[in-house]
């Protein structure tokens, strides 16, 4: 199907909307708008995207690290420890189809990383594709509330509920964690892929070098991220878990490396989280049932 077709189609969903008063009529050309919508590649139509729910009335700072046990099944959509920000708000492309993420995907931003929060404010007002980001002190960033998605995993695959979904952006919520990337080797020191000139060596003892592609994990060297990232990544993900129980599913955190590798499209077009993240992602699955078994039972 040509994209004026597409377009075509879309309009005429959208003059349905416009003129029926039958609430059934009128859901099922808002679904339509949405498809085609994806389809097209562009957010939905102003006039028709999903409002957004109340932001909380009290802003959170990014909370404290540490482990803490939250009311399950709350089906909050803002996370409580989240720093969120009117300014940092992103076209959604549409709601998920259950009206939360089933699972998460864990990234890098490949890009700076040094002043904490301030970067992951910035990782966030400078790209359209993703609404949650993490600082190196492990602030939290959130910029839409959790029934809304927008692209983060770009080409993808994986098997959810069953059923192989080509590109993922739709089902898991991003996760994006400020990092330089995977490092690049130069007269046996490490840069970040930025530094053409390599000029500024990152210190060695601070890289974590991975021999062999392990599971998710594709062979070089990486940036570790701090352990004020990794904590407020378990914790988002314990919170989210226990917020929506039926539908946040641990065997649907995955790294974009498995979407977007091997695994899901069957080659190398990502690699984050890889060596960045302590553990391969299916540890890190594990280590997450294994915490939410200890908190929640």
């Amino acid at each position: 199907m040509s994209k004026e077709q597409l377009y075509t189609l879309r309009w005429s969903a959208m003059q349905i909307a416009r003129l029926s008063s039958d609430s059934k009529i009128d859901a099922l050309a808002l679904n339509q708008i949405e498809i085609l919508s994806q389809l097209l590649g562009e957010s939905i139509p102003e006039e028709f995207a999903p409002s957004e729910p109340d932001r909380p009335s009290k802003q959170s700072d990014g909370g404290q690290l540490g482990k803490k046990l939250y009311p399950v099944g709350a089906k909050k959509l803002w996370y409580p420890d989240a720093i969120m920000r009117t300014d940092l708000k992103r076209p959604a492309k549409g709601e998920y189809p259950k009206g939360y993420p089933l699972g998460a995907i864990v990234h890098f931003t490949a890009g700076q990383y040094s002043k904490g929060v301030e970067n992951a404010i910035n990782s966030i007002a400078d790209s359209p594709y993703f609404f949650c980001c993490i600082g190196t002190d492990g602030k939290f960033v959130q910029a839409n509330p959790l029934n809304q998605w927008g692209y983060h995993a770009g080409e993808s695959a994986w098997v959810i509920e069953g059923e192989k979904r080509n590109g993922v952006s739709n089902y898991l919520v991003g996760i994006e964690i400020t990092n330089p990337g995977r490092l690049d080797l130069h007269n046996g020191k490490y840069f970040t892929y930025w530094d053409k000139k390599k000029t500024r060596p990152i210190d060695p003892s601070d890289v974590r070098i991975i021999d062999k592609d392990t599971d998710n994990i594709l062979a070089g060297a990486y940036l570790p991220y701090t352990k004020a990232q990794e904590e407020a990544l378990i914790e988002f993900l314990l919170w989210a878990k226990a917020n929506n129980p039926t539908v946040f599913n641990f065997d649907y955190v995955l790294g974009h490396d498995e979407v977007a590798g091997p695994k899901g499209i069957g080659r190398w077009r990502k690699n984050d989280p890889g060596g960045a993240l302590s553990v391969t992602m299916t540890d890190f699955r594990q280590r997450l049932k294994d915490e939410y078994k200890n908190r929640y039972g």
